[in-house]
């Protein structure tokens, strides 16, 4: 064990050089922790190890519920539920005051019915409110039964440095994710709106993200190229706000004019969502969705680009683009049958598509039972 790691003297107190060690290295995991649960396990881990204690847990209230349950709990693989009029927990989220207690036998606040259910023996708990900017508590941090002593004001103050940073975390996070699932509302409702011109194409944009989605779960992308190829695939046609209805709805052949006006969409699509200022993980939408109708030999359009010059996300949607296309009814032919469509896609992988993103598609497909396996190899053979 490196002194960094040393755990809490023998008398059960932290040393200044201890708790400044273990505060930077709570910091040290804020900045390298992917997401929240993550984060959170990495505070209570670092909590246990540097108060001596046996385990940490963090709870959470859910609103809804009018309950606290355990967001991660160390020594625990089943949530723990319970109502915030009950035990040392409750008792802290309802005051919002930290609370020592060093034998829980002697102390009415506490509830046994959760160590009857998990089989654990708590002696003492160290439990220290949550409280956000807005001064409203949104969980408590526990630490229960200290090894060789005692817990201490020293232990508390601690503990409440580790919980006020794990109540920025949270809230930052709480308002990321609810300005990302506003943001997802908002493209959503995007794609919606320039759909519902055409009943009959109704759905396109939403199914060729679920097929954009199902060969990302093949390719293994990672989450924010998947993020970003499944909204642009959901944003791919917006550029049809500017093509008039009687074009979109025409039962028949276009004209050179009509088709002319019609591939003008991309170019429309490229400059609205270019307008937008997306996020960093999202600043490839509007590309991925300029790209969808290019072609790996240079035979699409509108920059007639190839090969690698196209980007995976536009090569993704291209071939999500016409396999959703083929298998749908549209005003001028009957939808093919699965089968069909993708054998008319793998004829052309090599050429016009990414034989890589044909085989995800094909995989995924298989996996969906939409089509067998052995007749996506024999049609990628």
């Amino acid at each position: 064990m490196t002194p960094d790691q040393a755990p809490a003297g023998a008398n059960g107190t932290l040393s200044d050089e201890q708790r400044l060690r273990a505060l930077l290295r709570i910091l040290r995991a804020i900045n390298q922790a992917r997401d929240l649960r993550s984060l959170l396990w990495l505070l209570a881990r670092e909590t246990s190890q540097s108060l001596g204690a046996e385990r940490s847990t963090v709870f959470l209230f859910d609103p809804d519920r009018r309950e606290l349950w355990s967001f991660v709990a160390e020594g625990l693989s089943e949530q723990i539920w319970f109502d915030v009029g009950h035990g040392l927990a409750g008792h802290v989220f309802r005051t919002a005051k930290t609370l020592i207690v060093n034998d829980v036998a002697d102390d009415d606040r506490f509830n046994p019915e959760i160590d009857r259910k998990t089989g654990f023996v708590t002696r003492s708990a160290l439990t220290v409110p949550i409280i956000n900017s807005r001064g409203v508590t949104i969980g408590v941090f526990q630490a229960v039964n200290k090894a060789g002593g005692a817990f201490d004001t020293s232990d508390a103050e601690f503990l409440e440095a580790v919980a006020g940073e794990a109540a920025i975390t949270i809230e930052n996070v709480q308002l990321y994710d609810g300005r990302r699932r506003m943001f997802e509302s908002l493209i959503a409702a995007l794609a919606d709106s320039i759909e519902a011109r055409d009943p009959l194409t109704a759905g396109h944009s939403r199914n060729v993200m679920r097929y954009v989605s199902g060969m990302a779960d093949m390719m293994r992308l990672d989450s924010d190229d998947r993020r970003a190829v499944e909204c642009a695939a959901l944003l791919h046609d917006y550029g049809k706000i500017g093509v008039p209805d009687d074009i979109l709805r025409k039962p028949g052949a276009l004209t050179e004019a009509e088709s002319a006006l019609m591939r003008s969409h991309v170019d429309q699509t490229t400059r609205i969502l270019s307008g937008i200022e997306f996020e960093e993980g999202l600043r490839d939408v509007p590309l991925f969705a300029a790209q969808h109708h290019e072609r790996l030999d240079g035979s699409g359009y509108p920059g007639g680009i190839s090969g690698e010059a196209i980007s995976l996300g536009g090569r993704m949607i291209a071939v999500a683009d016409v396999f959703e296309a083929l298998t749908a009814l549209r005003h001028y032919r009957k939808p093919m049958l699965p089968e069909a469509a993708f054998a008319a896609i793998a004829r052309e992988s090599g050429s016009a598509f990414d034989p890589m993103v044909v085989n995800a598609l094909g995989r995924h497909l298989a996996s969906e039972g939409v089509l067998s396996e052995e007749f996506v190899e024999e049609a990628l053979k």
